[in-house]
């Protein structure tokens, strides 16, 4: 007897269970207004609605039909410019004069990989929404230093200073308060919580100054200041109501003073977060932190990069000096002996993980203390397998980078092969990882590029991969690596291409062979010596012999005064594939960018 089953007979359980394999965008477009049921099972979908890597004709559909009709549901909204290359600049030209009408309850607007220019104009549309009081930026592209503080002014006054809480992500641009560019006096009361990357003490300073009523402040600072005098700086400035202070700072060397001065600014403190580097042993030590910082703090988590000048670490009288303060862990190499990373436990206060593979051995007797971090970066000196120890002991990273800083000049040769190595090491095996979605690959090609196919074995779902051009081609020698590459990755980034690529024809094909399942590409083509769009053009006829499901394209490059002018009739006249078809292409100037959105 045969049985036909369709969709409804299955139970909401197992219908969520499978869109959580889908996009927001696949689960609206696919069951909304279906019928009564199906609308109330995917509620949690209209009311936090992500536009994460939707195609051009799948957002119109949502900016014309689904999103005007479900508005009034819709909590929490997420505009992805990273997957989908043009939506920061299409969403405001459907919705500009009606985002209250169209988004009542809206109270978080997460954007992702915005321009500052698109985000100017965004920001000016969110006008009178009474619910809406974060909004949260992730991978902001880097703002031009005379434009960081009208932007940064922007999103703490947008929504007619509705907002209390600005959250800016470690991978963003920095914004700093420039003080010749403010007005007179100029404050943001409405702002409770904020998240930020700064360049220097002084820009804290002035932020300090803009904030008065700020009760949560998170803050990287990304160099010193030749002018970085704390006494000097910091005069009146006093934050009363702050209680959280969380503060990044590893590119500078800090000092036991410079943190007393900075911490008496705020009298309200109740929870203290630092990763710092120094090369001041004082800081090193548990009870004169104690003594001076943290007497009066009632939580306190605590990194330091430590790097002396000159006399070597006595890892034994640190690790002393907090017996009877606070758990701690000491990271070393006892045989270098030049650079010791200390932090409490436990680790959970920082959701990065920032560390030289030369402590990677010790990290050993401490496997347990990393289970929270989800970003990782890793510098070695000539292998991936350098990075092995602590990758195992991270096993939730959502991204991890692995910065290959030298070239093992003693056996050059080796960047050249890549084949099956089958005695491993057994310290060259990773567990699984299988929230790992995405891999970056910074500086040379390791010596052991054939460990590629570890990562990729141990992480199941990357579908991200970044790397420098002359990687990428090694790593095409390797078969069995290629084939791992062509069933996962689906978002690639190519790096420094070189200004005269030798068979260029033919590298771009391999590429394109590979990877099947391509939706977004990215590629630096500015050091070439001609205009990208030759190279563009063949990237585009190679991933269309291969059928690739091509989302959004970007490449950075000097362009043809025709691209310049109007890349979409650009494109149309060179390749009439695309005459009909819906989609859009852009060249941005200020970044020297072509974006095409399909």
């Amino acid at each position: 007897m045969s049985y036909i089953s369709n969709l409804e007979s299955l139970p909401d359980e197992l219908l969520l269970e499978v869109c959580k394999y889908l996009l927001c965008v696949d689960v609206l477009l696919s069951f909304d207004n279906l019928n009564i049921r199906m609308t109330y099972m995917i509620s949690d979908y209209r009311r936090h609605v992500s536009l994460h890597k939707a195609s051009y004709a799948q957002s119109y559909k949502l900016f014309t039909k689904i999103l005007p009709k479900i508005g009034t549901q819709i909590h929490t909204l997420i505009i992805d410019n990273c997957y989908s290359a043009l939506q920061a600049i299409s969403f405001p030209k459907y919705f500009q004069n009606r985002m209250s009408i169209c988004f009542p309850e809206l109270k978080k607007i997460i954007l992702v990989s915005f321009r500052p220019d698109p985000l100017l104009i965004f920001l000016k549309i969110l006008d009178n929404l009474e619910n809406l009081h974060t909004i949260d930026m992730r991978s902001l592209f880097r703002v031009p230093i005379k434009q960081q503080t009208e932007v940064l002014l922007a999103l703490l006054q947008a929504n007619n200073h509705r907002l209390t809480s600005i959250f800016i992500d470690d991978q963003s641009s920095h914004l700093n308060p420039i003080k010749k560019h403010l007005a007179n006096q100029i404050t943001c009361p409405n702002i409770i919580n904020l998240k930020i990357e700064i360049l220097t003490i002084y820009d804290l300073s002035v932020l300090f100054t803009i904030i008065p009523n700020i009760r949560s402040l998170s803050v990287s600072i990304h160099r010193k200041d030749n002018s970085d005098n704390m006494s000097r700086i910091f005069k009146s400035e006093i934050l009363q109501f702050l209680t959280h202070f969380q503060l990044k700072s590893i590119e500078r060397s800090w000092y036991l003073n410079e943190l007393r001065l900075l911490l008496e600014k705020l009298p309200s403190i109740k929870y203290l977060s630092l990763n710092l580097r120094t090369s001041d042993l004082t800081l090193t030590n548990g009870e004169l932190l104690q003594k001076y910082l943290f007497y009066k703090i009632e939580e306190f988590h605590y990194a330091i990069h430590y790097l002396p000048d000159q006399q070597s670490i006595n890892y034994i009288e640190i690790l002393n000096t907090w017996k009877n303060i606070r758990p701690i862990i000491c990271l070393n190499n006892s045989i270098q002996n030049d650079y010791m990373f200390l932090h409490t436990l436990p680790y959970s206060s920082f959701d990065y993980l920032e560390i030289s593979s030369s402590v990677a051995q010790s990290i050993l007797k401490n496997q347990n203390a990393y289970k929270n971090v989800q970003r990782l970066h890793v510098d070695c000196d000539f292998t991936l397998a350098e990075a092995f120890p602590i990758l195992s002991y991270c096993q939730r990273i959502k991204h991890s980078m692995i910065w290959l800083h030298e070239v093992d000049v003693n056996n050059p040769n080796n960047y050249n092969s890549v084949q099956d190595h089958t005695q491993e090491n057994k310290n060259d095996i990773l567990p699984k990882m299988p929230r790992l979605r995405r891999l970056t690959l910074v500086g040379f090609p390791p010596k052991d590029l054939y460990h590629m196919s570890t990562i990729l074995d141990a992480a199941p779902n990357l579908f991200r991969l970044d790397l420098n051009y002359n990687t990428l081609l090694l790593l095409l020698n390797n078969e069995s690596i290629c084939l791992l590459l062509q069933q996962r990755i689906t978002a690639l980034t190519i790096n420094n291409m070189p200004s005269c690529p030798s068979n260029a024809k033919e590298n771009i094909t391999r590429i394109a062979m590979t990877f099947l399942h391509l939706r977004h590409l990215y590629i630096d083509m500015r050091s070439l010596d001609t205009t990208i769009d030759l190279m563009v053009l063949c990237y585009f006829d190679e991933f269309l012999k291969q059928n690739a499901p091509l989302i959004s394209f970007c490449a950075d490059g000097k362009p043809s005064n025709e691209m310049k002018d109007n890349a979409e009739k650009w494109l149309i006249y060179h390749r009439n594939y695309f005459e009909g078809k819906q989609f859009a292409a852009y060249f941005n100037e200020k970044g020297s960018r072509l974006l095409i959105w399909m």
